[in-house]
């Protein structure tokens, strides 16, 4: 009968609390992305947009449909969503589009930053602190 003992070196320990860390700066990147942002939409003002994934869906379809209706000429306010904050807005294909945009460069910087901790030499302990992120 043979028996073997797992005996963790200090670099094992060190890469499975980095593996840890970077699961955490994961959830943290998927929490901030589901609470969404503040877009600032020209003409029509502050509207808060939800990231999570139903949501992220509905945004490419909404971006789609006013691409469409923007090639068609439409420019009148046609286009009804429902923010982060249960209230309506109606947007003109161009508001939609610019919101879809705002979105997604939000969402954006919030990859940059996860990566960037994850990339780093070191995974701050305090990697959650609103510093890190934008």
């Amino acid at each position: 009968m043979t028996f073997s003992l797992l005996i963790k070196t200090p670099e094992d320990l060190a890469a499975a609390r980095r593996a840890d860390l970077s699961a955490q700066v994961t959830a943290e990147r998927d929490r901030r992305l589901h609470a969404g942002t503040i877009v600032n939409v020209s003409g029509y003002g502050n509207i808060p947009v939800q990231g999570r994934p139903a949501d992220q869906i509905n945004l490419i379809a909404l971006g789609d449909t006013a691409r469409d209706l923007s090639a068609g000429g439409v420019t009148a306010a046609v286009i009804p969503f429902r923010d982060g904050d249960n209230v309506n807005h109606d947007l003109t294909p161009a508001q939609m589009l610019e919101m879809v945009a705002e979105g997604k460069a939000a969402a954006s910087a919030i990859y940059a930053a996860a990566w960037a901790l994850k990339d780093g030499e070191t995974i701050p302990s305090d990697f959650a602190d609103d510093a890190y992120w934008p």
